[in-house]
């Protein structure tokens, strides 16, 4: 909090202005740095209190009040010989609460930000925001989400992943950041920045995709970005995408647990496209163009082998 709101805020406190919650705000506020050692009181002559308090008041633009040396040291206290403390407590009790928005395996969320930013969330994936923004939009993202931001010069976007940052004023664009692969960032509207874990930056437009690799490089390529989020409209594009790839988006679309059972499948390529698809069929399309193999232990376990001849 900065200086000069938290002297705003004392003056209309000490004026009865305040709201309710600015109330509670600022008592609890005092109530925090009355746990410090009351001793300072002892460190002050009378004189001197008396002084740093005129000084106070004066800053605050308040007329000076006979005020008992002992509420006079511990307002000093707190605003004056306590500065450093009194704005680390202020920022902490005034910082906004954070908001985490977390979807399962399957289910997909779309989320209205109070700045008039929209997430939508993709399954198995979480975001976290405070519930109102200062001076930066700061979101922390895990799993996967298109982001469509309205634009505010004033105060930059961020979206922070396990592994990169992406930093727009306003666009729309998509991050797919599931742990099991590679951080992908793609471009629908407009530009952004993307920072790798060492640093280097690099900037993509429409149709435009940031792909963070092994060795923490950023590797631009151009592909339909209109794929990338075929997804929000329940579709699957598959483009040469391995079977163990594979596997984890059908995972989180249907919630179900696969196991392939050969190994050297893994590296099967799968392409393909499939919008509101019942999981059979999906599965089934697989099988005969890879001549594989499912069986269903359970309803949600299912096993891809080799087919036997």
């Amino acid at each position: 909090m900065k200086k000069e709101n938290f002297l705003l805020l004392a003056k209309k406190y000490e004026e009865g202005n305040c709201t309710p919650e600015e109330k509670m705000t600022v008592e609890a506020f005092f109530d925090k740095m009355q746990e410090q050692p009351s001793d300072i009181e002892n460190e002050i002559s009378d004189e001197k209190g008396a002084a740093i308090l005129n000084k106070i008041l004066l800053e605050l633009q308040v007329k000076p009040k006979k005020y008992s040396i002992r509420k006079a040291l511990k307002i000093a206290a707190v605003l004056v010989i306590g500065l450093t403390i009194a704005f680390s407590a202020a920022q902490f009790v005034f910082k906004p609460a954070a908001i985490t928005q977390v979807t399962a395996k399957g289910e997909k969320k779309e989320i209205f930000l109070e700045d008039g930013s929209v997430i939508v969330l993709n399954s198995n994936s979480s975001v976290t925001y405070p519930e109102e923004f200062e001076s930066t939009r700061n979101i922390q993202l895990t799993g996967q989400a298109y982001f469509k931001v309205f634009r505010d010069v004033k105060r930059p976007f961020i979206v922070q992943t396990h592994d990169v940052k992406v930093r727009v004023l306003g666009t729309s664009f998509d991050i797919n950041s599931y742990n099991h692969h590679d951080t992908k960032v793609s471009v629908i509207t407009g530009k952004v920045e993307v920072t790798s874990p060492t640093g280097k930056k690099v900037q993509i437009t429409k149709n435009q995709q940031a792909d963070l690799l092994k060795n923490s490089d950023l590797q631009i390529s151009t592909e339909n970005s209109d794929d990338k989020i075929a997804w929000i409209s329940n579709t699957i594009i598959l483009k040469n995408t391995k079977l163990s790839e594979t596997v984890k988006i059908i995972e989180n679309w249907y919630n179900v647990d696969i196991t392939i059972e050969d190994q050297e499948l893994n590296d099967l390529t799968i392409s393909g496209k499939f919008k509101d698809e019942k999981l059979e069929n999906v599965l089934e399309s697989i099988a005969y163009l890879k001549e594989l193999k499912i069986n269903y232990k359970t309803k949600n376990q299912i096993i891809i082998r080799k087919q036997t001849k």
